[in-house]
């Protein structure tokens, strides 16, 4: 089977939009909220951020699934859809403030920063509740992704985040993990789209290829000391090495004529959305690799 390289990222008009001002507005000192899903790289963009000496960095805790819940116990206490009251977000900042409050207690640092993995509607939410917080949206491509979960998965998808997928592409875990993507990727999208004041685009070939620079993009648009964060930490097993570094996924070959027609079609919507090249349709050959680096949007 012939094999190939996808060609470099071409620009994303919006998605450049969406760093410039990021990049120059710096948000305030709020609240700061990764979102991501399974082996995007978050892990990578959580131990950065806990090495500056402000962020007390957790995960996994539930407190935004917790606003959300608890808004919608108040719209139906109150009989009333749109914004939340005065009374019902008085209420949910005092139980998710008590929380924050003794999370950050102990740790010497001031400000709350949470990895989650939580559907970007209870980040909704918690913007309601907390206007000032600061969304880092992580995305990974998806042939990235795909090679990574295989890889995390050789036994097959039944008990990892792509379980569900598996259940509708049985035998097929490429054109699973694919539909895992694209089902995560959309709405993070399009939640940047509505909030581009409140978020900031992080992609994880960025970060893996250009890390002083994504660094100082972060530290503005987070309005942290870029000079002052402690030593970065080294990365976690959902990230690979750098470019340039040995990295056994680099050689390992995406059969694209396992994905479906239509999905093949979604995926490269999205793609193209954030500055990736189009993976191949049915019928084309495996592609190794995507070169290592990839176009940041907006790039020449």
């Amino acid at each position: 089977m012939a094999t190939g390289r996808l060609p470099a990222a071409g620009p994303a008009p919006d998605n450049a939009g969406l760093r410039s001002r990021a990049a120059g507005h710096p948000g305030p000192r709020g609240p700061v909220i990764v979102l991501g899903y399974g082996h995007s790289g978050v892990g990578f963009l959580g131990g950065l951020l806990s090495s500056y000496r402000e962020l007390a960095c957790t995960s996994g805790t539930g407190l935004l699934p917790l606003c959300e819940a608890a808004a919608a116990t108040w719209r139906q206490i109150e009989n009333r859809a749109g914004p939340l009251s005065p009374l019902a977000l008085a209420s949910i900042r005092a139980l998710t403030g008590s929380l924050i409050t003794t999370a950050l207690a102990g740790t010497g640092k001031v400000r709350w920063c949470e990895i989650a993995f939580a559907h970007p509607r209870c980040a909704e939410t918690f913007l309601e509740v907390y206007p000032s917080a600061r969304i880092l949206c992580v995305h990974r491509s998806c042939p990235d992704v795909i090679r990574s979960g295989i890889r995390a998965n050789p036994w097959g998808l039944a008990d990892s985040v792509f379980g569900s997928f598996a259940v509708g592409y049985p035998g097929n875990p490429v054109a699973a993990i694919a539909a895992y993507w694209a089902a995560n990727t959309e709405p993070l999208l399009e939640f940047e789209r509505a909030h581009p004041g409140a978020c900031h685009q992080v992609r994880y070939e960025d970060l893996a290829g250009r890390l002083n620079q994504v660094r100082a993009e972060i530290s503005a648009f987070l309005s942290l000391d870029p000079a002052r964060p402690a030593q970065l930490p080294l990365m976690d097993d959902d990230m690979r090495p750098a470019p340039g570094e040995d990295d056994p996924a680099d050689g390992a070959q995406v059969p694209w004529d396992k994905i479906p027609q239509p999905l093949v079609a979604v995926v490269n919507r999205l793609m193209g959305r954030m500055g990736y090249p189009p993976i191949p349709g049915p019928g084309s050959a495996s592609v190794s690799g995507l070169d290592g680096v990839v176009s940041p949007p907006g790039a020449s």
